[in-house]
């Protein structure tokens, strides 16, 4: 088996191009068109710019819980207003610049430009993990990278709805049968970041593969290989998060299960999440004892 993947350079997306298009026409210079069964990966940011989803800092008016929670964080109280309104619950805070601090994230490892990494901090000393639409993420999604000064991004709310017209308008203009996958980037604290599938159309999400034998005949506990996330990162081999300019990817050769089902569909709700943690908590509290609990507490 062989699987390639082709980097797709696009012009400059601004808001209503017609984004399908734009891919189809790079996928024709450098990667002799689309064919069937290509998974077709497109990073959020231009999703977002192409259907308008940015927001100017400047217009943004921050609630007396924003310039509250700005006032403890040193953070930019539109900025955090932004957050607020486009996620459904706030869950925890991630004082990123803290475990800078007490070298907890060591800033020499992640990056060779030490200032602006420092810098970059500054700006955002502070993350909130939040819940939207149904999903996990670090400041609602937005991103000031890769726009003008006072703009940031915003992910649409419902990707595998953008994911499946893309898929949709690439059949029109192509007569190709694709999968779609839609990706962001997310902090993974221990080590850097990683591109994670945030929507997808045409593509089984998961490998349906738990408690089938292995080897010795055994029910294997596992085989559910998250496949969007797979796809997700190795195309995130191409696009990077900087500079490179390459917001697509075309995933080639790979034999995936075709399946209307999509990423919302794997997605816990907030009370899901809740309950699934309490039971977490309650179970290791049962089996360690309280002192599995206190260690996170004393030092």
């Amino acid at each position: 088996m062989k699987v390639e993947l082709y980097g797709l350079r696009l012009p400059e997306v601004r808001p209503r191009d017609n984004l399908a298009k734009m891919v189809a026409d790079a996928a024709s210079k450098e990667a002799g068109g689309i064919k069937d069964g290509d998974v077709l990966v497109i990073t959020s940011k231009v999703v977002s710019k192409a259907y308008g989803f940015l927001i100017r800092l400047d217009d943004v008016k921050p609630s007396k819980r924003a310039l509250r929670i700005a006032g403890k964080t040193g953070g930019d109280p539109c900025f955090i207003q932004a957050v607020l309104d486009n996620s459904d619950e706030v869950l925890f805070i991630l004082p990123f610049a803290k475990l800078v601090e007490k070298d907890v994230i060591r800033i020499e490892r992640m990056s060779r430009n030490i200032a602006g990494a420092y810098e970059a901090i500054k700006r955002i000393p502070y993350i909130l993990i939040v819940r939207r639409g149904g999903q996990i993420y670090s400041d609602a999604g937005l991103d000031f990278s890769n726009h003008p000064e006072g703009v940031v991004s915003v992910p649409p709310e419902n990707m595998d709805e953008y994911a499946r017209e893309i898929r949709r308008r690439i059949l029109e203009l192509t007569g190709r049968k694709v999968a779609v996958i839609i990706t962001d980037t997310e902090m993974w604290i221990s080590f850097g970041s990683l591109d994670f599938a945030r929507g997808s159309s045409g593509i089984e999400v998961i490998h349906k593969g738990f408690g089938n034998l292995d080897l010795y005949g055994k029910p294997k506990f596992g085989g559910v290989d998250c496949i969007a996330h797979e796809i997700a990162c190795a195309s995130a081999l191409l696009t990077g998060q900087t500079d490179e300019g390459i917001p697509a990817v075309i995933v080639r050769g790979y034999k995936y299960v075709e399946s209307e089902e999509s990423i919302s569909d794997y997605q816990l709700s907030g009370n899901a999440m809740k309950l699934a943690v309490k039971e977490i908590i309650k179970s290791s509290i049962n089996i360690l004892g309280f002192k599995w609990l206190f260690k996170f507490f004393i030092r």
